[in-house]
C-alpha cells in the first residue's frame, strides 16, 4: 500500500498521524501508571493504618496497674454522673489515663478544677470490666482508680494550661448570669461544654437532630477566624498563616480537642497552607487527607462516633450541596431556600449511615428543625463567647448584653422541644 493511504483512502499528513496515535498510546500507559501507583499507594497507606490500630489497641493490655501514689494530671473536664450524685474524672498517671467515679467531698474537690491541672494522688489502679472495656480504650483510658485519695494542694499546670482554663471559667461566670439550663446550652453553643446540660435538654436536641450544635466544629473555627478577619486581612501572609495556625491551635485546646473539631481544625490548617502557598486543594482531598492523617496520629478515632458523624456531615456537604442546588433550581425551589435546605439535607444525608448504624435510627426531622434552629445558633456561636468575656468583666453590663443571647439559646431549646414532640419520642 502506497505511504500516506490507509483502508484505500489517503492521509494528508501521515507523519502527524503516526506522532498523535503514538502520544496518546504514551498518555495512556503513563495514566495506567498513574492508576496503578494511586492504588499502590492506597493499600500503603491502608496498611500502615491498620498497623497503627493494631499497635494502639495492644497498649490497653500493658498498662500498668496496682496501687499508685504520685502526681496525677486531669485529662478532661470533670463531669456529674448519676444525676448529679458524683464527679467522672480522667486521671493521666505516667503516661497512662485511669478514670475515677468521685463521691462526696472527693467529688466536689475535683469538680472545681479543669483538664491541665494536677494533684498528689494515691489509689490502687484496676482493669475496668470487660463490658465497659472498648468504649473506655476508644477514650484512650486504660482503667479505672479504686480507694481514691486526694491531696489539697493542686497544680495549674503550664501556661498554656492556665490561660485556657482562666479563659473557660471566664465563659461560665459570664454564663451564669443566665438561667441555669440556658447558661448550659450557652456554653455547649460556643465551646462543646455540655457537662451541665439536664438529660431532657440532651434527649431533646437528640431526637430532633439538633445534637451537632453542642460539637464544636467548622462552623465554631469559621466564625473565631471571621471575627479574626479584620485584623488578618492585613498582614503579610507568612505572618497571616501564623496567626491563623495560632487561633486555630487555641481553639483547638479551648474545646477540649474534641474528634468534631480535630477533623474541622485539620482541614482549616491544612486550607490555610495551601491559601498561603498558592495551591489550588479540593475540599473532598483536604477532608481525606485530614481524616487519614489524624487517624494515623490517634488510631482510636476510627471507632468514635463522633469522629464519623463529623466526616460523614462534612462529606455530605462536599459532595452533595452542588447536585442538591441544581435539583432545586430545576425545581424551581425558592431562591432564599435553596443553600439552607441543601446543606441541611447534605449533612443530613451524609450522618445517616453512621446514625443508623450507632443509634438504630435517623432522624428526618432534623431536615426542618435545622432550618429554624442553624441561623439562630450561629448568630450565638459568633456573638456569645465576646459577650460572656464582657459580662464577666463588667457584670453591670450582662442584663443588657445577654437579652439577644437568652432569646436566641432559648429559640434554639424550643425547636428541639418541639422536634422531639412531632416525632412522638
Amino acid at each position: 500500500m502506497p505511504s500516506g493511504t490507509s483502508r484505500g483512502r489517503f492521509v494528508p499528513d501521515s507523519g502527524g498521524v503516526l506522532i498523535s496515535r503514538s502520544y496518546e498510546t504514551h498518555a495512556a500507559t503513563r495514566g495506567h501508571r498513574n492508576k496503578v501507583a494511586l492504588v499502590l499507594l492506597v493499600v500503603l497507606a491502608g496498611c500502615f493504618l491498620i498497623y497503627r490500630a493494631n499497635s494502639e489497641w495492644k497498649k490497653v493490655n500493658v498498662a500498668p496497674m496496682g496501687s499508685f501514689s504520685g502526681p496525677a494530671t486531669l485529662m478532661a473536664d470533670p463531669s456529674p454522673f448519676g444525676q448529679g450524685a458524683g464527679v467522672r474524672a480522667v486521671f493521666q498517671i505516667d503516661g497512662w489515663r485511669y478514670e475515677a467515679l468521685l463521691y462526696g467531698v472527693a467529688g466536689r474537690r475535683v469538680a472545681k478544677h479543669l483538664s491541665g491541672e494536677s494533684v498528689w494522688l494515691s489509689a490502687q489502679r484496676e482493669r475496668i470490666a470487660e463490658s465497659q472495656q472498648r468504649r473506655r480504650a476508644v477514650q484512650h483510658i486504660v482503667g479505672k482508680l479504686n480507694d481514691v485519695r486526694l491531696s489539697s494542694d493542686w497544680r495549674d499546670g503550664s501556661a498554656g494550661t492556665r490561660a485556657t482554663n482562666r479563659l473557660r471559667r471566664l465563659l461560665a461566670h459570664g454564663a451564669s448570669q443566665l438561667p441555669r439550663n440556658e447558661a448550659a446550652l450557652l456554653l455547649g453553643l460556643i465551646i462543646g461544654d455540655d457537662r451541665a446540660q439536664p438529660r431532657e435538654m440532651v434527649q431533646a436536641f437528640r431526637d430532633s437532630g439538633l445534637s451537632h450544635l453542642t460539637a464544636v466544629s467548622g462552623q465554631n473555627i469559621a466564625f473565631v477566624l471571621a471575627a479574626a478577619a479584620p485584623i488578618l486581612t492585613r498582614m503579610r501572609p507568612r505572618a497571616r498563616l501564623a496567626l491563623t495556625l495560632g487561633l486555630v491551635g487555641w481553639f483547638t485546646v479551648l474545646t477540649r480537642g474534641e474528634p468534631s473539631v480535630l477533623r474541622a481544625a485539620a482541614m482549616a490548617a491544612i486550607a490555610a497552607v495551601c491559601f498561603t502557598a498558592g495551591w489550588k486543594a479540593k475540599s473532598l482531598i483536604v477532608l481525606v487527607v485530614s481524616a487519614y492523617g489524624l487517624s494515623v496520629v490517634d488510631p482510636m478515632l476510627l471507632w468514635s462516633v463522633g469522629f464519623w458523624l463529623s466526616v460523614g456531615a462534612t462529606a455530605g456537604l462536599v459532595l452533595g450541596v452542588p447536585p442538591l442546588l441544581s435539583l432545586f433550581e430545576r425545581c424551581r425551589v425558592p431562591q432564599l431556600l435553596r443553600l439552607p435546605l441543601a446543606t441541611t439535607l447534605a449533612a443530613q444525608l451524609g450522618t445517616a449511615l453512621p446514625m443508623f448504624l450507632v443509634f438504630g435510627r435517623i432522624s428526618p426531622i432534623g431536615l426542618v428543625t435545622n432550618l429554624f434552629a442553624v441561623p439562630v445558633a450561629g448568630v450565638v456561636m459568633l456573638v456569645g463567647l465576646p459577650i460572656c468575656v464582657v459580662t464577666a468583666l463588667v457584670p453591670q453590663l450582662g442584663g443588657v448584653l445577654q437579652i439577644p443571647l437568652l432569646f436566641g439559646v432559648r429559640w434554639v431549646w424550643w425547636v428541639a422541644e418541639l422536634g422531639q414532640r412531632v416525632t412522638g419520642a
